[in-house]
């Protein structure tokens, strides 16, 4: 199966940059501001844990921070959709000891130096192991598995990991704001299962988003759940600071087949999708 996509037109509706409205707080961290980027939380955090070398050492504010804002993630997905809501788990924490489990995501317990020797870690899932490399990110999507991960900080013997896995993907029409969640400046990614409500060679994706300055986003089609690897298209698209709106043409033969929308925006940028819609 082959898709089209086609970009129809990108526009900026308000230069008015709002990354709050509508977003959750951390249920367990709820005393954090609402933050779609883990580094803005670390200020707060020093100031109400410092770090003592004893108690509380720096990794455990790198994991916090990530910790707030994935969990965030979490409720917004689950309730961003008017139908069918997505199910996402997510953790981070040090990968060594106590070490880092989420849903079927396994990061390898090694030690932080060694971690740094080598240049990256190891996850493991179901469907094969990933490589994260050290103060970077890495997406895995493979048979039924999508997964990302980032890896912000290495010391002697601890790192701080984040894993993320989509559990259940979204379906549009979504109407409630949900952050794209930055790791301390690594942007994830967010999947929807995208299908037509009736039979019909072109899909056509309304697509909401704000950012806090100028880029570039990746769209692509993926594969349905079993076959998350596939590429079916793939394009980018820039938009301004503010609130953007972009349309898309999707079109199939004899008809567009389901698939799964991937969007990615750039690191070091604070973005939130405000909806998204699919005709007919």
């Amino acid at each position: 199966m082959q898709l089209s996509v086609k970009l129809q037109e990108v526009k900026l509706r308000s230069p008015e940059v709002d990354l709050k409205t509508g977003l959750a707080v951390s249920p367990t961290l709820s005393w954090l501001p609402v933050s779609i980027e883990s580094a803005d939380l670390m200020d707060p955090l020093r100031e109400e844990a410092p770090i003592n070398g004893i108690d509380v050492v720096e990794w455990m504010h790198y994991a916090a921070a990530d910790n707030a804002v994935f969990e965030a993630f979490e409720e917004e997905y689950r309730v961003c959709s008017a139908s069918s809501g997505g199910s996402i788990a997510s953790r981070s924490g040090d990968g060594y000891i106590p070490g880092v489990r989420v849903a079927n995501l396994r990061a390898a317990s090694w030690r932080g130096s060694y971690v740094r020797s080598r240049g990256y870690t190891i996850v493991y899932t179901p469907r094969g192991a990933f490589r994260v490399p050290v103060g970077g990110k890495a997406l895995f999507a493979n048979r039924d598995i999508l997964a990302w991960a980032s890896l912000p900080a290495t010391y002697g013997i601890q790192y701080a990991i984040t894993l993320l896995q989509w559990l259940r993907l979204a379906k549009p029409p979504i109407t409630k704001r949900v952050r794209f969640p930055s790791s301390h400046g690594r942007v994830a990614p967010n999947f929807f299962s995208i299908s037509t409500r009736i039979p019909s060679p072109i899909c056509i994706m309304r697509i909401g988003i704000t950012s806090n300055k100028p880029q570039k986003i990746m769209i692509r089609g993926r594969g349905t759940k079993g076959a998350y690897q596939n590429i079916l298209f793939s394009d980018t698209f820039k938009v301004d600071k503010g609130q953007n709106e972009v349309i898309y043409h999707v079109t199939g033969f004899p008809v567009v087949s389901a698939f799964t929308l991937e969007l990615q925006p750039q690191d070091h940028c604070k973005t939130v999708l405000d909806y998204l819609e699919v005709y007919p």
